[in-house]
């Protein structure tokens, strides 16, 4: 049986074509109706996308505390890193403005945010409502002792989109980085890294 694995990445809605993370991120969906591969998958914006489907008062932090019960389930993180991750900061809840950008709300305070934090957050992640939901996955998946996979939407290693805030927690040891490797094996984005992982998925 292969393992439960949380797809953590960020990109604009409506979904911006210059912006090829959600490619990334559909590609990796693809693994779980491939017999070959045998897994379970929770994609970031699935966990959103219910949430929101599910909850007519729907708030960023409702968004973080459904996202860190999946993390909980999941045995692996990938986070996938394109040229933008670095400057992603969808999420952040300042108490004042909640409501998730694309969700057409209005603008709504938050329902947590003089509460204690692990009523929404299940005693996890300090200040996780001044995160973004990208640095909120990644801490909650250090908090709970995951393993990282970092995948690059690209060909090649690019260091230099890696957020600093990434950078700091793993020289901090707050987690395992199993390995980061580009995702994509050629320019027409047909083959992708999955031999490359494999073995951090079974």
């Amino acid at each position: 049986m292969g393992k439960r694995v949380f797809v953590s990445a960020d990109w604009n809605e409506p979904f911006d074509s210059r912006s090829w993370d959600k490619e990334v991120v559909d590609k990796i969906r693809k693994w779980v109706t491939d017999d070959r591969y045998d897994l379970e998958i929770d994609c970031t914006d699935d966990v959103h996308d219910s949430v929101l489907d599910n909850n007519d008062d729907c708030r960023r932090c409702d968004i973080k505390g459904e996202c860190g019960r999946h993390i909980n389930r999941s045995s692996v993180i990938i986070f996938v890193v394109g040229d933008k991750t670095g400057t992603k900061a969808a999420g952040v809840c300042d108490g004042i403005s909640c409501s998730p950008a694309y969700s057409g709300q209005t603008k709504s305070r938050c329902k947590y945010y003089t509460s204690p934090a692990e009523d929404i957050y299940e005693g996890g992640v300090s200040e996780g409502n001044k995160m973004s939901y990208l640095k909120h996955e990644i801490t909650k998946s250090a908090q709970k002792g995951k393993s990282v996979i970092l995948v690059f939407n690209s060909m090649r290693k690019e260091e230099n989109w890696i957020p600093s805030w990434y950078n700091t927690l793993l020289a901090d040891g707050e987690f395992t980085e199993l390995c980061r490797v580009p995702f994509w094996k050629n320019v027409e984005r047909t083959k992708d890294c999955y031999q490359d992982i494999k073995e951090f998925l079974q």
